[in-house]
């Protein structure tokens, strides 16, 4: 067992909808504490410690319309506030040396982007990223994860996902159920692994487009985070 670490590290996983992410955050997070880090998980959006949560999952469901219809402008905000106050957890945590291993965060407002097309698309990634990070202030990660699957295969997994406390009826909620979202969005996700340094696609699919075990995904994060000097 390695020893545990001192400076503190902000890992997040991404990707769409049922790509994964909440197992290979599991997996990734037993490793880790077997290696001697000292891990804490966090998991956004917060349904149900923050107030700005539990709006998200009443917007989500349908309570204020069709959520991918609502202006990404206005839809974004609660996304951001529940990010913001939670990044100052995130903080207290760093500074005492902890392994910060988020599902999800700010970085998922990229489903906002993928509502949008063209030169909108180019005009709100412009907006969204300095009003998160510089204007809020919300702490940037060292280092993005991004599980790369169909689409298609992602909606079957959603399915599979257990009963979650936001949705009241049925297995998923509306932008799950959204295919043509699910795919704008992993679009704008490669468009910012091409474009950012510290955001980095995992592609969860084998030559004959299936996905791949949960243990050999998470071998292929561990991977990156070695080749990243993170381990």
């Amino acid at each position: 067992m390695g020893n545990k670490k001192s400076i503190g590290n902000f890992i997040v996983i991404e990707g769409t909808d049922g790509s994964g992410k909440t197992t290979q955050v599991k997996l990734l997070t037993r490793y880790l504490k077997k290696e001697g880090f000292d891990v804490v998980v966090d998991d956004y959006p917060r349904y149900e410690t923050s107030v700005w949560g539990q709006l998200i999952g009443r917007m989500l469901t349908g309570e204020f319309g069709d959520p991918s219809q609502i202006n990404p402008y206005l839809s974004v905000l609660p996304y951001m506030l529940d990010e913001y106050f939670g990044s100052q957890d995130i903080a207290r945590w760093l500074e005492k040396g902890r392994f910060v291993l988020s599902n999800r965060y700010f970085t998922s407002n990229i489903h906002q982007i993928g509502k949008l097309k063209g030169e909108a698309r180019k005009v709100f990634r412009k907006w969204l990223w300095p009003t998160g990070w510089d204007s809020l202030g919300i702490l940037k990660p060292d280092l993005i994860i991004v599980l790369s699957v169909d689409p298609k295969i992602a909606m079957k997994l959603i399915k599979k996902k257990g009963k979650r406390s936001y949705i009241k009826k049925g297995d998923s909620d509306l932008v799950e159920e959204d295919l043509n979202y699910q795919t704008e969005a992993a679009k704008e996700y490669f468009y910012m692994c091409q474009k950012n340094d510290n955001w980095v696609l995992v592609n969860c699919l084998d030559n004959d487009n299936k996905i791949l075990n949960r243990g050999e995904i998470c071998a292929k994060i561990i991977d990156v985070l070695k080749k990243r000097k993170f381990l």
